[in-house]
């Protein structure tokens, strides 16, 4: 289960909120922690993680994995429900948007 402390840095905050480095202290970041997370599912919340994990290691599925702590075997089924359901997923050596 991803907890609060899954997101945070060794500093007790979260390093990057929406792209930016958060400047903000330990309970301002944790309410804007709340305010990103609360009222989407668990799975939207899955699928951003996924895609942006991959997104930073430029496509590369293997990397993605080991970093995000699940089997390329896993990686790979998670990417091929989205490109079905019509989620665009990067292609290996692709930079993001």
């Amino acid at each position: 289960m991803l907890g609060t402390q899954d997101l945070l840095d060794q500093q007790g905050s979260l390093a990057m909120i929406g792209g930016s480095p958060s400047p903000a202290g330990p309970e301002q970041t944790i309410e804007t922690f709340r305010s990103i997370l609360v009222g989407r599912t668990i799975a939207d919340v899955e699928r951003h993680l996924i895609l942006d994990t991959l997104a930073s290691c430029l496509g590369n599925r293997t990397h993605a994995a080991r970093i995000l702590g699940i089997s390329i075997r896993t990686l790979r089924n998670k990417l091929n429900e989205y490109m079905q359901a019509g989620i665009a997923v990067p292609e290996p050596g692709q930079r993001p948007a």
